[in-house]
């Protein structure tokens, strides 16, 4: 028992004493907002004393009625739009999940079964499994046009993915190797199946050592950290690499640039912008929503379990 209580006490302390991690998907829920902040956001709206969520109905240009809501007859409507609801391939092509076939759109099958105007859009094709497609070449359904054969379109096929391994030249060092990894030649001279999931993983791969997240050191490619930041107006966060997450920085009386340990430095005006609405003002403090705070504490707790 005491074990676990002082491994419960540790993991608190470090809690209280670690980075600011902001994660830019988990936004505060409109009622957490005061005027200031409930303004920042299209999907929320000020109702003479409180922030509340806006319905489809509030939505009054087509661009901004998505997620759950869906454009009909020139008003947005509370109904989610499925792939049958797209009324062109160009719209069809570009909603998740869905396939322009027979002059409809409907949910995807397997890339075969598809033909498409324009090649690109095999491309844009994915599974609910993660299939992906490529185009095969020109459809075998032509139209005759002033007496000249024209193609109608372009079938698609299964992505057929490379074997990076082979290429034995830089020049021909290209491809993609998976869904989310590309043929890159590494300074030993060989070529690899190249995926940037941590900066580490760019290590001789000179020109994939990305500056956004990463710095180069010598040969190495590794994290850049708040100090790599020089002027207080970009002293705000640092992205990570996946870039749905970022660190909170604060620029300090020493004209430095470190690692925020907690929000106290950030005032009404720059509270929800700098954390992507996931803090907000509340009692002249700014403060991790109620929400995001016990997600993090149950994350915590399931850790100490585990242990």
């Amino acid at each position: 028992m005491k074990n676990i209580q002082l491994i419960l006490l540790i993991v608190l302390f470090g809690f209280a004493s670690a980075d600011i991690i902001i994660n830019k998907s988990k936004r505060c829920e409109c009622p957490s907002f005061i005027k200031t902040e409930c303004d920042k956001w299209y999907d929320c709206k000020w109702n003479e004393s409180s922030c509340l969520e806006k319905e489809c109905t509030d939505y009054t240009t087509e661009d901004k009625c998505h997620g759950e809501c869906q454009w009909k007859g020139g008003k947005c409507v509370d109904d989610e739009k499925e792939c049958e609801d797209m009324p062109n391939e160009e719209s069809c092509s570009n909603f998740a999940g869905c396939g322009w076939k027979d002059n409809k759109c409907i949910e995807f099958t397997q890339c075969s079964d598809f033909i498409v105007t324009k090649a690109e859009r095999c491309s844009v094709l994915q599974g609910e499994n993660g299939e992906r497609c490529q185009p095969k070449g020109v459809s075998v359904t032509t139209l005759f046009y002033k007496h000249l054969a024209v193609a109608a379109g372009f079938q698609c096929e299964n992505k057929v993915y490379v074997d990076c391994t082979k290429f034995v030249t830089e020049a021909t060092c290209k491809g993609d190797a998976t869904a989310t990894a590309k043929c890159q030649w590494k300074s030993d001279g060989k070529c690899y199946a190249f995926e940037l999931k941590t900066c580490r993983d760019a290590d001789g791969f000179n020109q994939m050592c990305d500056p956004k997240y990463c710095k180069k050191d010598g040969q190495l490619c590794v994290n850049r950290s708040c100090s790599d930041i020089t002027t207080q107006a970009q002293c705000t966060s640092l992205p990570k690499i996946d870039n749905k997450k970022s660190i909170l920085c604060k620029w300090g009386a020493d004209n430095k640039c470190t690692t925020a340990t907690d929000a106290t430095h950030l005032n009404e005006q720059t509270c929800n912008d700098v954390t992507f609405g996931s803090y907000h003002w509340v009692t002249n403090t700014c403060q991790q929503c109620a929400s995001n705070w016990i997600l993090s504490i149950m994350s915590f707790i399931i850790l100490v379990v585990l242990i």
